[in-house]
């Protein structure tokens, strides 16, 4: 199997979506993510802000479901799944992997149901267990016309329109890309939130239709959680909103 390559920022592996995760090494500066932070009052019309919105990671394909199911992922088979892909011990790659297994192996904060989906037939399984046999609207940020990598780098936006997606308080499930040589989702469940689409002008033309959710309650999420110390609040003061890259999907049960 093949290396995979690294984008947005030097060992850049953890999600912002790890509500409870430790991590000593997070360098807010370096962190792309750090820039889709936003409190709720600043989240309407005609706000000016400056984001990165192109997709975080390299995007792969999955693993069949027989080879997903047949493939070792844990942070206890590091050495084996690092000899089937190829990765030398001590490298960046070999790094962004032992640090996704870790995330994916964190307890879930309270009231939360999270896995790390390792192909396309886990993911579906997850969401309908989840959101149940509703239909499902999927939310994610797109670029108008199809755009491209370029048209969505680090820039400034204007908040054109907010469309609210109807969703507060009631559960959906969020699926964020994470470093690793084939394509794997940490999946979880989210309540007390109000998803939004939100209409973006950047300064180089681009028109951008950006996902964004604001968790109402975030009384139990770790104090040093960098959306904390991005927007300077405590646990369960504001709550706190974010943008979502694109490749990143919320679904959401009609």
């Amino acid at each position: 199997m093949n290396s995979f390559k690294l984008e947005r920022g030097k060992n850049n592996v953890k999600s912002f979506s790890c509500y409870n995760c430790i991590n000593k090494e997070m360098q807010t500066n370096n962190d792309p993510n750090a820039q889709l932070f936003v409190l709720k009052d600043s989240l309407k019309v005609g706000t000016k802000m400056t984001l990165e919105l192109s997709k975080s990671i390299s995007m792969q394909s999955f693993l069949s479901v027989e080879m997903a199911k047949a493939t070792p992922f844990s942070s206890t088979k590091l050495t084996e799944i690092l000899g089937l892909f190829n990765i030398t011990r001590g490298s960046m790659e070999a790094k962004a992997i032992r640090q996704t297994l870790e995330e994916c192996g964190e307890q879930p904060i309270e009231g939360e149901i999270k896995r790390c989906v390792t192909s396309l037939e886990a993911m579906a399984d997850f969401v309908k267990a989840e959101i149940g046999n509703k239909d499902e609207n999927v939310i994610e940020t797109t670029v108008k016309g199809g755009g491209d990598q370029l048209g969505v780098l680090k820039q400034v936006y204007l908040i054109g329109s907010k469309e609210d997606m109807h969703v507060e308080a009631k559960p959906l499930v969020s699926c964020h890309p994470v470093s690793y040589p084939k394509a794997v989702y940490y999946c979880h469940t989210i309540t007390n939130v109000e998803a939004y689409k939100v209409h973006l002008l950047g300064s180089n033309g681009v028109v951008v239709d950006a996902a964004a959710i604001c968790h109402l309650d975030t009384s139990a999420w770790a104090p040093h959680y960098i959306g904390f110390k991005i927007l300077k609040v405590k646990p369960g003061t504001e709550p706190i909103c974010h943008f979502l890259p694109r490749g990143h999907l919320i679904f959401v049960g009609l």
